[in-house]
């Protein structure tokens, strides 16, 4: 529980409008599935009705959901059964760090039903707390006379899909002598216009005798589509407590409301082999302070960075925030000072990384009347994502042919194994899972992805996952596929008119390095955001014939690839063992049709050549090479 209040409404103006001419190109739609966190938590057992004697909660209860950036599952310790998402990205301008959202989606992040048309609002998420002690505490017998109200804040939309009139918000009371619930409180859906972007505040008096009981419980539950993440309410910082007036309000302070911007300079995730300090590391990040005070407060800002071992690792200093301090965010908005965007001079990460590491960055901000923290994990692993890890919308193209480009730059010679994808069941769904793609690699012009290097040969469907959080399936390519050090473009072109759903993130904005192609011209997007497209960097060369990487039956000389291949042909060659050799290419009948000395990895150019079988020798006097079949085929 957070040690700090806040006033009654909050609004602030956020505009997300663009021309019509990009919006009949790409667009975005409200989502399908939910995911969250880096580390995949495992569901909560104890968020469910036992057979265990019921111990009720006493006297105040209270819930802010500031554990949002560690688990996306409500408490254990104030609800009892949910299918809500707690998270940090639907929000918008949140009075301090996480939500409880509700929408279409079960506890798994799924739709209840995929099949729902648009049309239909029927019954959708619950989070319903533990038994709460209404009847007396140390000896006093509550009564209606003791002002007991339960207190909560809602926004309708935030970063996902308006909610309708035919969908709604609710809170029931539940009577135990009665066994019965009984509906206390509702609004009907709206869509909010750009300025309507606040939390409101619902107040709701606790008077009926019934109520006061020892297994008092209260529950949220909404309307929506049932197909996906659609229809979102967002509620946070509920309370019941005795004594509650009009001019109570929860707790005040200085807060962290959203997620801080990543420490790199490129990219939320990247491949340890791929950063070194000199290009990848930020030279500062920002915060989003909130003063929910009504006057300008003075305090200090620090953060600290521990490695995997929970080593301390040493970091810039205690930041001093002078006067005037930081001013009330009703009327200034988020802090703008240093402290919310310091400088980063003693860098925390090792210049380079020679495994995969993962860091925990923890942020705090201190007043004379309260302290918060905020919790921050850094990863390298084995893939880039510009995307912070959540999807509040979809991006779409609907046009059969049409290609979804993402920008990457490879600092060093590597392999790409595979391209994660979070697909997105918002509508449609199972009608997109009959759709198809195939995954396309091009290269770079200064401004725009250039020439395609890579069509992969299997043709994909959309997966959706169930089961938990954070599931984003991964699509292999049908050979391993090496790129030398330099900018290339990871994508897809789709083989359908159908629009594909792929997720986006809101809260990080990378749309310089997303393109699309419909016409067979690239344009830079114009939405703010980050696609959810994640190259897997590094594999194994594979040997089965069916994933096309054929090998030397000596010494594993010489590899080539895609095969079949179409316009370009990969070359991995080591020169430091065998110097330069001369590379042909043969026809059927026994024709030398390409000829090239070869010293090294080699691209080449084969699109003058016809479909048909033709084999690959490898000529050097110090050893004999046996040939290799390769196939074109366009």
């Amino acid at each position: 529980m957070k040690s700090f209040r806040v006033f009654t409404c909050i609004l602030i103006s956020i505009t997300f409008g663009f021309t019509g001419h990009y919006m009949a190109q790409e667009q975005l739609r409200p989502l399908g599935s939910n995911i969250n966190l880096p580390i995949i938590p495992s569901p909560n057992p104890d968020l469910k009705r036992t057979s265990k004697a019921i111990v009720p909660l006493d006297l105040p209860f209270f819930d802010d959901f500031s554990y949002a950036n560690q688990s996306p599952y409500p408490s254990a310790k104030n609800w009892t059964d949910s299918s809500v998402y707690v998270n940090t990205g639907f929000p918008i301008a949140p009075i301090s760090l996480g939500v409880a959202t509700f929408d279409g989606l079960n506890k798994k992040g799924y739709p209840y039903d995929i099949k729902a048309p648009d049309t239909y609002s029927g019954p959708a998420d619950t989070l319903t707390s533990q038994a709460i002690n209404l009847k007396s505490k140390a000896n006093y017998i509550y009564s209606p006379a003791d002002s007991i109200f339960l207190n909560f804040y809602y926004q309708a939309q935030g970063n996902g899909d308006a909610p309708e009139t035919k969908d709604s918000l609710l809170v029931d009371f539940y009577k135990p002598s009665l066994k019965k619930w009984e509906k206390v409180w509702g609004i009907k859906g709206y869509n909010p216009s750009a300025k309507d972007t606040g939390f409101y505040r619902v107040r709701i008096p606790i008077t009926n005798l019934a109520y006061f009981d020892s297994l008092f419980q209260f529950r949220f539950r909404n309307k929506a589509t049932t197909s996906g993440s659609l229809d979102h309410w967002h509620v946070d910082f509920v309370q019941i407590k005795k004594d509650y007036f009009y001019d109570d309000t929860i707790p005040l302070g200085v807060v962290f409301a959203q997620m801080p911007t990543s420490f790199l300079k490129n990219y939320s995730v990247m491949p340890y082999k791929h950063y070194t300090e000199a290009l990848e590391m930020g030279t500062s990040f920002r915060n989003f302070i909130r003063n929910n005070f009504n006057y300008a407060v003075e305090g200090t800002y620090r953060y600290t960075v521990r490695d995997a071992s929970n080593q301390l690792i040493p970091t810039d200093p205690i930041v001093p925030i002078p006067n005037p301090g930081i001013s009330p965010f009703l009327n200034s908005g988020y802090f703008k000072g240093f402290a919310a965007n310091p400088n980063i001079t003693i860098k925390p990460f090792p210049t380079t990384l020679t495994s995969a590491s993962t860091f925990s960055i923890t942020h705090f901000i201190q007043n004379s009347t309260n302290t918060d923290s905020l919790l921050h994990i850094q990863q390298f692993t084995n893939y880039f994502a510009y995307d912070d890890g959540t999807a509040e919308q979809a991006y779409y193209l609907n046009q059969y042919g049409a290609k979804t480009a993402v920008r990457f730059k490879l600092n060093v010679d590597d392999t790409l194994n595979s391209v994660r994808i979070y697909f997105s069941p918002t509508t449609q769904g199972e009608l997109i899972t009959k759709s198809s793609f195939r995954i396309y690699v091009w290269g770079a012009t200064p401004s725009s992805p250039g020439g395609f290097i890579y069509k992969d040969s299997i043709i994909m469907y959309p997966k959706y996952l169930s089961g938990s959080y954070n599931l984003q399936p991964t699509y292999e390519l049908s050979s391993c596929l090496p790129l030398p050090a330099g900018t290339y473009f990871i994508g897809i072109q789709q083989t359908t008119n159908q629009p594909l759903n792929i997720g986006f993130d809101r809260n990080t904005n990378h749309k310089d390095a997303l393109f699309y192609n419909n016409n067979g011209t690239w344009v830079q997007s114009a939405i703010p955001g980050s696609i959810m497209i994640n190259p897997v960097m590094g594999c194994s060369v594979r040997t089965s014939t069916t994933n096309s990487v054929y090998e030397n039956k000596n010494e594993n000389l010489l590899k080539f690839f895609p095969n079949p291949a179409q316009n370009n042909l990969f070359i991995i060659y080591d020169v430091n063992q065998f110097g330069s050799s001369d590379f042909e290419i043969i026809s059927a009948m026994g024709e030398k049709v390409y000829e090239k000395s070869i010293s090294g990895n080699e691209l080449i150019d084969i699109s003058v050549l016809s479909n048909g079988l033709y084999f690959i020798y490898l000529k050097n006097k110090n050893l004999t090479v046996s040939p290799q079949k390769l196939i074109i085929s366009r």
